[in-house]
């Protein structure tokens, strides 16, 4: 969800002042987004809370 949260915000807001933060550009979206492509196609892996809950619960 948080990936296209920031193709949106990418498009609509940042992309017009250009790449660089320094100037509201898409630069800090753009590193969000991949992140979360990242963490989607990997997951967060035997740290995750859902694992540890997993191990403690059941």
């Amino acid at each position: 969800m948080l990936s296209i949260t920031m193709v949106v915000a990418i498009f609509s807001v940042h992309f017009a002042n250009g790449l660089f933060m320094t100037s509201n550009g898409y630069e800090f979206a753009l590193a969000l987004f991949a992140i979360s492509i990242s963490l989607m196609l990997s997951g967060a892996g035997r740290l995750a809370l859902d694992n540890v809950l997993k191990q403690r619960l059941g």
